[in-house]
C-alpha cells in the first residue's frame, strides 16, 4: 500500500487528476447547500399549494353561503358552517399535505422496487407482495379512520356551537346565575372533543406499532427468501438488504399518510355536499349594470302565500296589500302571526310561493329580488353593529360617503349624541355595540339605513326595548321621514302607530279587516 509521506493532504495535492482535498470538501458542502435549498423550495411550494387549496375551498364555501336563499340560511345553524370553514377545512389542508407525501413516497417506492428487481426479481417480488399484504391488512384500520373523522367533525361542531351560543347568551347567563352550569357544559364539550382526538392519536399509534412489527417480519422474510430459497451469496444479498431497509419504513409513511387522508375524508365529503347544496339554493344574481329599482307609485302584494319547510300551516296566506309610495304603514299582530315573514317578502328576502309582489309594474321575483333589495333598508329590533368605530359602521352601508353625508344621516336619525362623544365618529362601539346603550345603537343603525337613501325603509319593533327618552328620539326621527320615504313599521307602541297613514293587522298569516280586528 502506497503511503503519503507528507500526509493525505499532500497526496491530494499531488493527485494526477488535479483535484485537491479543498475542492472535494467544497463540492461536498455545495451539494449539502443545494440539497437544503431544494428541500426548502419543495417545502414552501407544497405549503403554498396547500394554502391555496384551503383558501379556495373557504372562499367558495363562504361565497356560496352568503349567496344562498335566506329561507335556506335561516333554517341552518351558523356555528356548523363556521366549524366547517375554520376547523374542518383546516384538517383537509393537513390531509392534502399528507396526500402529497403519499404521492412522493409511492414514487420513491417504485424507484427502489425497480432497483431491487434488477438485483433479484424473486426477492423483489416477495417483498412487493409482502408489502401489499401488510397494507391490505390495515383496511379495517383505515375504515375506522373514516369513522373517527366523522366523530371528530361532530365534536368540533359542538365546540363551535357552545362557544357561539355561550358568548351570545352571556348576559342572560349572568342574570340566571348560570356561570357554573355554563362552565360544566363547556368542559363536557371539551372532554368529548379530546376523546375524539385521543382516539385518533391512539389509532395512529397502534397503526405505527403494527407496521413496525409487520415491517420486521417482512424484512426477515426477504432475508430468508434471498439466502435460503434463491440462495444468493451474501455479497449479493447486502445491497438488496440496503434497498429494503429503506423501503420497509416507507410502508409506515404510506399507511400514516393514507390514514390521515381518510380521517379528513368526511370533512371533504361534507364540504363538497355543502358546496353542491349552496349552489342549488343560490339566489339568481341580476346583471351588474342594471340600476336599483325605483318606487314611484306603490308596492303591491296580491294573493301572496308562503310556508316554511317542516312547519304545519302557512306563515302567510292570501295576502293582499298595497303600500303607497312615501306613505307610512304600520303592521301589527300577535307574536307568530307572520309579521316578520311579511316584512321579509316586502324586502325581497323571501320569494312568495303563491301570488306575486310588484314594485310599480315590476314583478319582484328571481334576479329582480336583489335589485329591489338595493333599494330597501332595514333596522331590526336588536340592531347589529360591527365591533369597530361608529364611522366604520356607517361606512359599511355606503363606503364612499363623506363627512357631510355621515353627519346628515346622524342628524336625520336623531343621533346627534355622537358629536358630543370625546372621539366623535371614531368612537369604538365594542363587541356588537355593547359600549353604547340600546337607544344609541338603534339610532346609529337607523342612520346607517338612511345613508342608503332607500325607497323602502322597514323598521322592526324599533322602540320595543327603549326607555321613554330614546323612544321619543326615535319617534322624532321617524316623524321627520314621513312623506319622504316609504315606511313600514312593525310594532305595538301606540306612539309609533300614531305616525302611520294606514294600519294593517295580521293574524295566523292573514290580514284581518278592521271590523274583525276591532271585534
Amino acid at each position: 500500500m502506497r503511503r503519503c509521506p507528507g500526509g493525505w493532504a499532500t497526496c491530494w495535492r499531488a493527485s494526477p487528476s488535479g483535484v485537491t482535498l479543498g475542492q472535494v470538501i467544497g463540492l461536498f458542502l455545495a451539494l449539502l447547500v443545494l440539497r437544503a435549498l431544494i428541500k426548502h423550495v419543495q417545502t414552501m411550494q407544497a405549503l403554498e399549494l396547500q394554502h391555496a387549496m384551503v383558501d379556495r375551498m373557504r372562499e367558495a364555501l363562504f361565497g356560496g353561503l352568503i349567496s344562498a336563499e335566506w329561507r335556506w340560511l335561516a333554517a341552518r345553524r351558523a356555528s356548523d358552517h363556521a366549524s366547517l370553514l375554520i376547523t374542518d377545512i383546516g384538517r383537509i389542508g393537513g390531509a392534502f399535505q399528507q396526500l402529497l407525501t403519499l404521492a412522493a413516497t409511492l414514487a420513491t417506492v417504485v424507484i427502489y422496487l425497480a432497483a431491487a428487481f434488477l438485483l433479484s426479481w424473486q426477492v423483489a417480488l416477495v417483498a412487493a407482495l409482502g408489502g401489499a399484504l401488510v397494507l391490505f391488512g390495515f383496511a379495517g384500520h383505515r375504515r375506522h379512520a373514516v369513522q373517527l373523522g366523522r366523530r371528530l367533525g361532530g365534536a368540533n361542531k359542538a365546540l363551535q356551537a357552545e362557544i357561539a351560543e355561550g358568548f351570545d347568551g352571556v348576559r342572560i347567563t349572568k342574570m340566571l346565575g348560570g356561570e357554573a352550569a355554563q362552565r360544566r357544559r363547556f368542559a363536557d364539550v371539551l372532554r368529548a372533543l379530546r376523546r375524539r382526538q385521543v382516539e385518533y392519536a391512539a389509532s395512529a399509534s397502534h397503526g405505527r406499532t403494527a407496521l413496525q412489527l409487520g415491517g420486521g417480519v417482512l424484512l426477515a422474510a426477504i432475508v430468508y427468501v434471498g439466502l435460503a430459497v434463491v440462495e444468493l451469496p451474501l455479497a449479493a444479498m447486502l445491497p438488496i438488504l440496503l434497498v429494503f431497509a429503506r423501503l420497509v419504513p416507507m410502508l409506515g409513511v404510506i399507511q400514516q399518510s393514507w390514514h390521515s387522508w381518510l380521517h379528513a375524508a368526511p370533512a371533504m365529503a361534507e364540504s363538497e355536499a355543502l358546496r353542491r347544496e349552496t349552489a342549488a339554493v343560490a339566489e339568481e344574481a341580476p346583471p351588474a349594470d342594471v340600476p336599483p329599482l325605483r318606487l314611484s307609485r306603490a308596492v303591491k302584494l296580491r294573493g301572496v302565500g308562503f310556508t316554511y319547510a317542516g312547519r304545519e300551516g302557512a306563515a302567510l296566506h292570501g295576502i293582499d296589500l298595497t303600500l303607497p309610495a312615501r306613505a307610512t304603514t304600520a303592521i301589527v299582530g300577535p307574536s307568530g302571526a307572520g309579521k316578520s315573514s311579511l316584512a321579509d317578502v316586502l324586502m325581497g328576502l323571501l320569494s312568495p310561493e303563491a301570488g306575486e309582489m310588484r314594485v310599480d309594474d315590476v314583478v319582484i321575483a328571481g334576479a329582480t329580488r336583489q335589485l329591489w333589495r338595493r333599494s330597501v333598508a332595514y333596522v331590526q329590533q336588536q340592531p347589529f353593529l360591527l365591533g369597530v368605530s361608529i364611522r366604520d359602521n356607517l361606512l359599511w352601508a355606503v363606503p364612499e360617503a363623506d363627512e357631510a353625508d355621515l353627519r346628515a344621516a346622524l342628524e336625520k336619525a336623531s343621533a346627534e349624541f355622537v358629536f358630543a362623544l370625546p372621539q366623535g365618529l371614531d368612537t369604538l362601539v365594542g363587541d356588537r355595540g355593547q359600549q353604547l346603550s340600546g337607544g344609541e345603537r338603534q339610532r346609529i343603525a337607523l342612520a346607517r339605513a338612511l345613508l342608503l337613501s332607500p325607497q323602502l325603509l322597514v323598521l322592526d319593533e324599533p322602540t320595543s326595548a327603549l326607555d321613554p327618552a330614546n323612544e321619543a328620539a326615535i319617534r322624532r326621527a321617524i316623524a321627520g321621514l314621513h312623506g319622504a320615504v316609504t315606511l313600514v313599521i312593525i310594532g305595538h307602541r301606540q306612539a309609533m302607530l300614531d305616525l302611520a297613514d294606514q294600519l294593517v293587522r295580521i293574524e295566523a298569516g292573514r290580514i284581518v279587516p278592521h271590523a274583525e280586528a276591532a271585534a
